[in-house]
């Protein structure tokens, strides 16, 4: 619940998401099932969608958001073919060649945006990007370290959860909306305080996962 909760929070505050307004736990606890035990308040909307990003030399652009880590990794196509259903292996080996690359771990992310297709692979890519122990993601959230006043802000514009999910445009979209963080553009949604971005992009239920660190 509160990464749906949080989600649509923070959806109400941007006027391009497919849902802008706020929802309860009451009405969450009354989401129809979609397949036990998620509920309809538990998976993303497939929408249309477009972002757009451009890329230029830093000389020639010196208030663009750097680029500071960029690295992908893959895992089994089928679930049941690996090791622990429940850790995104490729996650933790994508976010660790970032951080590498970036020279910089957990504690200095300021925004993760992930890729909540739905809210269970919020925790479950927290707990990979070493944000939080296994088995311990919902807890973070439970205690609101999600929040936009939150240690790492999560789906700071809506996520696809609430933003809504345009798939093949999603990843990018991650990233156009973490660059609008870093710059101070993002509106009533801005968040405070936001130096180092963190995006991370999942196909194939965790089959393939890219993770970009941008910075001021």
């Amino acid at each position: 619940a509160p990464f749906a909760l949080n989600a649509h929070a923070n959806g109400a505050k941007n006027p391009n998401a497919m849902f802008r307004q706020p929802i309860s736990m009451e009405t969450y606890d009354n989401g129809r099932i979609v397949s036990d035990p998620i509920s309809l308040f538990d998976a993303s909307p497939i929408g249309d969608g477009a972002a757009a990003l451009l890329l230029v030399p830093a000389e020639k652009a010196p208030q663009a958001v750097r680029v500071i880590g960029s690295a992908s990794a893959t895992d089994t196509l089928a679930v049941h073919d690996r090791e622990d259903p429940l850790w995104l292996k490729a996650s933790e080996l994508s976010v660790k060649r970032a951080y590498a690359q970036a020279g910089m771990e957990p504690a200095d992310i300021d925004l993760f945006e992930l890729h909540d297709a739905f809210t269970v692979m919020a925790a479950l890519s927290l707990e990979a990007c070493g944000f939080a122990e296994r088995g311990e993601g919902v807890r973070l959230a439970l205690e609101g370290e999600i929040l936009p006043d939150g240690r790492i802000p999560i789906s700071s514009m809506g996520g696809l959860k609430a933003r809504g999910h345009p798939v093949g445009a999603t990843g990018l979209y991650q990233i156009a909306e973490a660059a609008l963080q870093l710059q101070g553009r993002a509106g009533q949604a801005q968040i405070d305080g936001v130096n180092v971005a963190m995006t991370q992009n999942i196909g194939g239920s965790g089959a393939t996962i890219v993770t970009h660190i941008l910075r001021k």
